[in-house]
Protein backbone atom coordinates (compact mmCIF):
# COMPACT_ATOMS: atom_id res chain seq x y z
CA UNK A 1 0.00 0.00 0.00
CA UNK A 2 1.60 3.67 -0.58
CA UNK A 3 1.85 5.91 1.81
CA UNK A 4 0.84 9.57 1.21
CA UNK A 5 1.92 12.67 3.57
CA UNK A 6 -0.64 13.42 5.87
CA UNK A 7 -2.29 16.85 6.61
CA UNK A 8 -0.40 17.61 9.07
CA UNK A 9 2.78 16.69 7.70
CA UNK A 10 2.18 19.13 4.68
CA UNK A 11 1.48 21.64 7.22
CA UNK A 12 4.83 21.34 8.87
CA UNK A 13 6.21 21.67 5.70
CA UNK A 14 4.45 24.81 4.22
CA UNK A 15 5.91 26.42 7.55
CA UNK A 16 9.24 25.19 7.23
CA UNK A 17 8.89 27.10 3.52
CA UNK A 18 7.16 30.03 5.16
CA UNK A 19 9.84 30.38 7.97
CA UNK A 20 12.64 30.23 5.12
CA UNK A 21 10.87 32.37 3.05
CA UNK A 22 10.54 35.31 5.64
CA UNK A 23 14.88 34.60 6.35
CA UNK A 24 15.89 34.63 2.88
CA UNK A 25 13.77 37.77 1.53
CA UNK A 26 15.26 40.22 3.25
CA UNK A 27 18.94 38.92 2.49
CA UNK A 28 17.85 38.92 -1.41
CA UNK A 29 16.33 42.65 -1.07
CA UNK A 30 19.65 43.68 0.89
CA UNK A 31 21.66 42.04 -2.33
CA UNK A 32 19.82 43.67 -4.60
CA UNK A 33 20.12 47.39 -3.01
CA UNK A 34 23.70 46.95 -2.90
CA UNK A 35 23.53 45.50 -6.00
CA UNK A 36 21.62 49.06 -7.48
CA UNK A 37 24.31 50.96 -5.27
CA UNK A 38 27.60 49.61 -6.61
CA UNK A 39 26.20 49.89 -10.24
CA UNK A 40 25.16 53.84 -9.45
CA UNK A 41 28.58 54.83 -7.99
CA UNK A 42 30.76 52.98 -11.09
CA UNK A 43 28.41 55.18 -13.16
CA UNK A 44 29.36 58.33 -11.34
CA UNK A 45 33.04 57.31 -10.53
CA UNK A 46 33.04 57.38 -14.46
CA UNK A 47 31.90 60.73 -14.45
CA UNK A 48 34.47 62.15 -12.10
CA UNK A 49 37.06 60.34 -14.26
CA UNK A 50 35.82 62.25 -17.34
CA UNK A 51 35.42 65.45 -15.35
CA UNK A 52 39.80 64.89 -14.97
CA UNK A 53 39.64 64.66 -19.09
CA UNK A 54 37.52 67.61 -19.52
CA UNK A 55 39.93 69.74 -17.06
CA UNK A 56 42.86 68.98 -19.33
CA UNK A 57 41.61 70.14 -21.94
CA UNK A 58 39.96 73.39 -20.68
CA UNK A 59 43.29 74.77 -19.53
CA UNK A 60 42.25 73.17 -15.47
CA UNK A 61 38.79 75.54 -15.70
CA UNK A 62 36.21 73.20 -13.84
CA UNK A 63 32.62 72.73 -16.37
CA UNK A 64 29.80 75.23 -16.32
CA UNK A 65 26.74 74.87 -13.91
CA UNK A 66 24.16 76.51 -16.17
CA UNK A 67 23.22 77.58 -19.72
CA UNK A 68 23.80 80.84 -21.00
CA UNK A 69 21.25 83.10 -22.60
CA UNK A 70 22.35 85.04 -25.66
CA UNK A 71 19.69 87.30 -25.88
CA UNK A 72 19.97 88.66 -22.70
CA UNK A 73 23.70 87.72 -22.41
CA UNK A 74 23.14 86.15 -18.86
CA UNK A 75 23.77 82.64 -17.31
CA UNK A 76 20.54 80.99 -17.42
CA UNK A 77 20.54 80.53 -13.42
CA UNK A 78 18.01 78.03 -12.04
CA UNK A 79 16.70 76.65 -15.18
CA UNK A 80 17.02 73.68 -16.57
CA UNK A 81 18.98 71.78 -19.57
CA UNK A 82 17.76 69.00 -21.45
CA UNK A 83 19.71 65.63 -21.27
CA UNK A 84 19.98 64.44 -23.68
CA UNK A 85 19.65 67.45 -26.03
CA UNK A 86 16.69 67.64 -28.38
CA UNK A 87 14.39 65.18 -26.95
CA UNK A 88 12.12 68.34 -25.89
CA UNK A 89 10.28 71.19 -27.67
CA UNK A 90 10.24 72.69 -24.21
CA UNK A 91 11.44 76.23 -24.64
CA UNK A 92 13.03 75.25 -27.95
CA UNK A 93 15.41 73.65 -26.52
CA UNK A 94 15.62 71.22 -29.41
CA UNK A 95 16.47 74.02 -31.97
CA UNK A 96 18.89 77.13 -32.10
CA UNK A 97 20.08 79.56 -30.02
CA UNK A 98 18.75 77.53 -27.14
CA UNK A 99 20.48 74.15 -28.23
CA UNK A 100 23.61 75.34 -28.15
CA UNK A 101 22.96 77.54 -25.09
CA UNK A 102 22.40 73.96 -23.60
CA UNK A 103 25.06 72.23 -25.06
CA UNK A 104 27.87 74.25 -23.00
CA UNK A 105 26.10 72.90 -19.36
CA UNK A 106 28.12 70.68 -17.65
CA UNK A 107 26.09 67.25 -18.18
CA UNK A 108 25.90 68.11 -21.82
CA UNK A 109 29.70 69.57 -22.36
CA UNK A 110 31.06 66.36 -20.54
CA UNK A 111 29.36 64.22 -23.53
CA UNK A 112 32.65 63.92 -25.70
CA UNK A 113 34.23 62.58 -22.73
CA UNK A 114 31.67 59.70 -21.94
CA UNK A 115 29.59 58.78 -24.89
CA UNK A 116 26.55 57.90 -22.79
CA UNK A 117 24.02 59.88 -20.67
CA UNK A 118 23.18 56.56 -18.86
CA UNK A 119 25.60 57.28 -16.45
CA UNK A 120 23.72 60.12 -14.89
CA UNK A 121 20.83 57.62 -13.80
CA UNK A 122 20.76 56.23 -9.86
CA UNK A 123 19.95 52.42 -10.43
CA UNK A 124 16.57 51.34 -8.80
CA UNK A 125 15.39 54.64 -8.26
CA UNK A 126 11.20 56.08 -9.64
CA UNK A 127 11.31 58.55 -12.30
CA UNK A 128 10.11 61.84 -11.28
CA UNK A 129 8.70 63.85 -14.37
CA UNK A 130 8.10 67.70 -14.65
CA UNK A 131 6.26 67.41 -17.80
CA UNK A 132 8.19 68.33 -20.76
CA UNK A 133 6.69 67.41 -24.21
CA UNK A 134 8.88 65.06 -26.32
CA UNK A 135 10.00 66.02 -29.58
CA UNK A 136 8.65 63.06 -31.92
CA UNK A 137 11.97 63.11 -33.85
CA UNK A 138 14.61 63.62 -30.76
CA UNK A 139 15.81 61.19 -28.72
CA UNK A 140 14.25 59.66 -25.44
CA UNK A 141 14.50 61.87 -22.49
CA UNK A 142 17.11 60.18 -19.99
CA UNK A 143 16.78 59.50 -16.56
CA UNK A 144 19.32 62.07 -14.71
CA UNK A 145 19.70 62.27 -10.68
CA UNK A 146 23.68 63.59 -10.72
CA UNK A 147 24.11 67.00 -10.20
CA UNK A 148 26.88 69.23 -10.29
CA UNK A 149 28.43 71.42 -6.97
CA UNK A 150 27.28 74.84 -8.70
CA UNK A 151 29.61 76.74 -7.07
CA UNK A 152 32.30 75.01 -9.53
CA UNK A 153 31.07 77.31 -12.42
CA UNK A 154 34.43 78.12 -14.25
CA UNK A 155 36.69 78.09 -11.30
CA UNK A 156 39.67 76.87 -11.62
CA UNK A 157 40.44 73.28 -10.63
CA UNK A 158 44.11 74.05 -8.97
CA UNK A 159 42.23 76.44 -6.82
CA UNK A 160 39.87 73.59 -5.37
CA UNK A 161 41.91 73.73 -1.33
CA UNK A 162 40.83 70.04 -0.66
CA UNK A 163 40.34 67.90 -3.63
CA UNK A 164 39.78 64.89 -2.33
CA UNK A 165 37.28 66.22 0.75
CA UNK A 166 35.26 68.65 -2.02
CA UNK A 167 32.56 67.11 -3.86
CA UNK A 168 32.19 67.87 -7.59
CA UNK A 169 29.29 65.58 -8.52
CA UNK A 170 26.39 63.60 -6.25
CA UNK A 171 22.86 62.81 -6.30
CA UNK A 172 21.79 66.58 -5.67
CA UNK A 173 18.26 65.65 -7.65
CA UNK A 174 17.13 63.57 -4.39
CA UNK A 175 15.43 59.96 -3.98
CA UNK A 176 14.52 60.36 -7.76
CA UNK A 177 15.48 60.49 -11.44
CA UNK A 178 14.42 63.64 -12.85
CA UNK A 179 12.79 63.16 -16.42
CA UNK A 180 15.13 64.14 -19.45
CA UNK A 181 16.50 67.42 -17.25
CA UNK A 182 19.72 68.36 -15.25
CA UNK A 183 20.19 71.28 -12.91
CA UNK A 184 23.19 71.69 -10.76
CA UNK A 185 23.11 72.22 -6.95
CA UNK A 186 23.64 74.40 -5.32
CA UNK A 187 23.72 76.89 -7.53
CA UNK A 188 25.58 80.28 -7.86
CA UNK A 189 22.70 83.20 -7.07
CA UNK A 190 24.28 84.81 -10.40
CA UNK A 191 22.39 88.06 -11.80
CA UNK A 192 24.75 89.27 -14.25
CA UNK A 193 27.11 87.90 -17.14
CA UNK A 194 30.14 87.11 -14.68
CA UNK A 195 29.62 84.39 -12.45
CA UNK A 196 31.94 82.68 -10.41
CA UNK A 197 32.22 82.28 -6.65
CA UNK A 198 33.67 84.86 -4.43
CA UNK A 199 35.12 83.41 -0.94
CA UNK A 200 34.38 87.14 0.12
CA UNK A 201 30.93 87.82 -0.62
CA UNK A 202 28.33 87.70 -2.72
CA UNK A 203 29.18 85.88 -6.16
CA UNK A 204 30.29 88.00 -8.86
CA UNK A 205 27.59 89.00 -10.97
CA UNK A 206 25.09 89.15 -8.18
CA UNK A 207 23.23 92.26 -6.97
CA UNK A 208 25.40 94.85 -5.29
CA UNK A 209 25.08 96.48 -2.29
CA UNK A 210 22.34 95.48 0.82
CA UNK A 211 23.36 92.78 3.74
CA UNK A 212 25.26 90.07 3.77
CA UNK A 213 23.00 87.22 2.57
CA UNK A 214 22.81 83.93 0.60
CA UNK A 215 25.45 83.71 -2.68
CA UNK A 216 23.06 80.49 -3.22
CA UNK A 217 19.85 78.86 -3.72
CA UNK A 218 19.20 75.07 -3.89
CA UNK A 219 15.74 73.73 -6.18
CA UNK A 220 13.01 71.06 -5.10
CA UNK A 221 10.86 69.18 -6.89
CA UNK A 222 7.95 68.81 -4.50
CA UNK A 223 7.23 66.65 -1.14
CA UNK A 224 7.81 62.88 -0.35
CA UNK A 225 10.71 60.93 -1.94
CA UNK A 226 11.30 64.22 -3.78
CA UNK A 227 13.13 66.12 -0.79
CA UNK A 228 14.97 62.84 0.60
CA UNK A 229 18.83 62.63 0.31
CA UNK A 230 18.77 58.86 1.53
CA UNK A 231 19.19 57.19 -1.78
CA UNK A 232 20.31 53.67 -0.65
CA UNK A 233 20.45 53.11 2.92
CA UNK A 234 21.22 56.16 4.76
CA UNK A 235 23.69 57.40 2.34
CA UNK A 236 24.06 58.56 -1.42
CA UNK A 237 26.78 58.60 -4.14
CA UNK A 238 29.53 61.57 -4.29
CA UNK A 239 32.15 62.05 -6.60
CA UNK A 240 35.44 63.91 -5.21
CA UNK A 241 37.40 66.53 -6.99
CA UNK A 242 39.98 64.43 -7.12
CA UNK A 243 37.87 61.91 -9.09
CA UNK A 244 37.15 58.95 -6.37
CA UNK A 245 33.70 58.17 -5.53
CA UNK A 246 31.99 56.55 -2.47
CA UNK A 247 28.79 56.50 -0.64
CA UNK A 248 28.60 59.22 1.80
CA UNK A 249 26.39 58.98 4.69
CA UNK A 250 24.00 61.54 6.01
CA UNK A 251 23.68 61.65 9.82
CA UNK A 252 21.68 64.26 11.37
CA UNK A 253 18.89 65.16 13.87
CA UNK A 254 15.30 65.69 12.96
CA UNK A 255 14.01 69.01 13.78
CA UNK A 256 12.88 70.66 15.46
CA UNK A 257 14.51 68.90 18.62
CA UNK A 258 17.61 70.38 17.60
CA UNK A 259 20.42 70.72 14.59
CA UNK A 260 24.50 69.32 14.58
CA UNK A 261 26.97 71.85 13.19
CA UNK A 262 28.20 68.87 10.71
CA UNK A 263 29.63 70.92 7.87
CA UNK A 264 32.88 69.13 7.49
CA UNK A 265 31.60 65.70 6.59
CA UNK A 266 28.13 66.37 5.68
CA UNK A 267 25.51 68.81 3.72
CA UNK A 268 22.70 68.74 6.19
CA UNK A 269 22.66 69.86 10.09
CA UNK A 270 19.01 68.20 10.27
CA UNK A 271 16.12 66.05 8.81
CA UNK A 272 12.51 66.71 9.09
CA UNK A 273 11.56 63.02 9.36
CA UNK A 274 13.41 59.63 9.68
CA UNK A 275 13.89 59.07 5.69
CA UNK A 276 15.78 61.40 5.50
CA UNK A 277 14.24 64.73 4.10
CA UNK A 278 16.10 67.72 3.87
CA UNK A 279 14.92 70.05 6.82
CA UNK A 280 18.37 72.26 7.23
CA UNK A 281 21.45 72.59 5.07
CA UNK A 282 24.61 74.04 7.38
CA UNK A 283 25.98 77.65 5.87
CA UNK A 284 29.01 78.97 6.17
CA UNK A 285 30.62 82.15 5.80
CA UNK A 286 34.46 82.66 4.55
CA UNK A 287 36.66 80.91 7.11
CA UNK A 288 37.92 82.47 9.77
CA UNK A 289 34.68 85.22 9.47
CA UNK A 290 31.91 85.61 12.03
CA UNK A 291 28.53 85.13 11.68
CA UNK A 292 26.86 87.21 9.50
CA UNK A 293 29.31 89.79 8.64
CA UNK A 294 29.28 87.60 5.32
CA UNK A 295 27.72 86.02 2.38
CA UNK A 296 26.61 82.61 3.50
CA UNK A 297 27.45 79.65 0.96
CA UNK A 298 26.93 75.81 2.22
CA UNK A 299 29.96 75.12 3.26
CA UNK A 300 30.08 71.40 2.29
CA UNK A 301 30.13 72.77 -1.20
CA UNK A 302 32.46 75.77 -0.81
CA UNK A 303 35.74 74.97 -3.10
CA UNK A 304 37.79 77.52 -0.59
CA UNK A 305 36.57 74.76 2.48
CA UNK A 306 39.29 73.29 4.26
CA UNK A 307 36.80 71.16 5.63
CA UNK A 308 37.97 72.28 9.48
CA UNK A 309 35.21 74.70 10.51
CA UNK A 310 34.73 74.75 14.22
CA UNK A 311 32.07 76.20 16.31
CA UNK A 312 29.29 79.34 14.82
CA UNK A 313 32.73 81.35 14.49
CA UNK A 314 32.13 80.49 10.65
CA UNK A 315 29.09 78.48 10.30
CA UNK A 316 25.48 78.49 11.53
CA UNK A 317 22.57 76.89 10.70
CA UNK A 318 21.08 78.22 7.48
CA UNK A 319 17.64 76.87 6.12
CA UNK A 320 17.91 74.51 3.20
CA UNK A 321 16.57 76.71 -0.33
CA UNK A 322 13.88 75.43 -2.14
Amino acid sequence: MKRAFTLIELLVVIAIIAILAAILFPVFAQAKEAAKKTQTLSNYKQTGTASALYLADSDDVMPLAFGFNTATNLWRTGSFAAVPQKWTTSANRHISPRLEEEAIMVLNSMQPYMKNTGLFEAAGLSTFSLGAPRNPAGPAPQKVNLSYNGLLHAWNGTAIAQPAKLATFWGGQWKHNLEGLAISQPQLACLALACQFNPGGQPSGAASGGAPDYGYAFYGFGAGSNTQVWLYGRSMPMVFADTHAKMQNFSAPIWPSYATNNVNDNPFSSFSDDKGSVYWMTDCVAPGAAVDTMTYYPGFFRPDSEFSYQGTTSCDYGQLHG
